[in-house]
């Protein structure tokens, strides 16, 4: 069997760390494909279905062009069609209602509503949902309420840049090297077996 070389150890590290950086790279950008996929974020789950939210940027500040991300799923985690929903905004302290947004049709349950917030504060978001064809979110809505922090969030940013890029990047490492110490210690086993007559 053919050893493979330090090099050959080396591309494999790299390729996996550049894989890793360029896939945290498309979940963070503002693209339009993102809206024909579920989303990843904070979820809560009510009868069978999953209602999940994520924000992008996933740290808002105020004056932000933000966009509001939501997926509801069924129990087999597909998308739901044809869902009629509705979005409240609210200043968690005051509890007063900044912003309601009305029901509208959508024909898939990847929904993407965009807002700008005025102020950093934290907020409540509810998303209002009626499903047609179920017999209890028809006539009255499946609702799911998050927090969501607007201002400065360093701590955010640094959870998202070590689980997106730094620790896969140390992953990849890690990998290659014990990678690397396996080959070398056959590489030495076979230096000190006796040469054979």
């Amino acid at each position: 069997m053919k050893s493979i070389s330090l090099r050959d150890f080396t591309m494999v590290g790299i390729t996996l760390a550049m894989s890793f950086a360029c896939c945290s790279y498309l979940f963070q950008r503002d693209d339009s494909f993102l809206a024909y996929g579920h989303f990843f974020g904070e979820n809560i789950t009510r009868d069978g279905y999953q209602i999940v939210f994520q924000p992008f940027p996933f740290a808002p500040m105020a004056g932000d062009n933000t966009t509001l991300n939501f997926s509801i799923l069924d129990e087999e985690n597909m998308n739901i069609h044809n869902v009629f929903s509705a979005l409240i905004i609210k200043d968690k302290e005051s509890n007063e209602t900044i912003a309601q947004i009305p029901y509208k049709q959508y024909m898939y349950s990847d929904i993407t509503i965009p807002y700008k917030f005025n102020n950093n504060s934290e907020y409540l978001v509810t998303l209002q949902t009626r499903i047609i064809g179920d017999s209890k979110y028809q006539s009255q809505p499946l609702t799911a309420t998050f927090d969501l922090i607007v201002g400065d969030q360093t701590a955010e940013y640094f959870k998202m840049i070590m689980l997106y890029l730094v620790t896969p990047i140390c992953a990849a490492i890690i990998i290659a090297i014990l990678i690397y110490e396996l080959h070398w210690k056959r590489k030495k086993a076979k230096k000190g077996k006796p040469a054979t007559k």
